[in-house]
């Protein structure tokens, strides 16, 4: 259960910093085609990602998905946690190439 909850918990703040960096990055008019995308892509992910999980559980029991995906979740947080200060400054970034036309 606790394992249940963390990866809860993870989830839910994962897609609070992803919702929030897309915003940050797309145009205003993209945001909703962009979001729709990223929607598709999520739940093809989540059938592929179940399929997978269902062969792993198969071969090496019904944590192992678990651990697969907290121990595959560490690499992309740490490529994330690189790439987030240049989203904070891409407001600034944005506003800089618009005064210099």
């Amino acid at each position: 259960m606790a394992l249940l909850f963390g990866f809860g918990f993870q989830t839910s703040i994962w897609g609070s910093t992803a919702t929030a960096v897309r915003q940050r990055a797309v145009p205003e008019n993209f945001q909703g085609r962009v979001g729709s995308a990223c929607m598709v892509a999520l739940f093809g992910a989540l059938v592929v990602g179940g399929t997978i999980g269902a062969v792993v559980a198969g071969i090496w029991g019904v944590l192992a998905p678990f651990w697969f995906g907290f121990v595959g979740s560490v690499p992309n947080l740490a490529i994330v946690l690189r790439q987030l200060p240049k989203v904070a400054h891409a407001d600034a970034q944005i506003v800089a190439a618009s005064n210099d036309g």
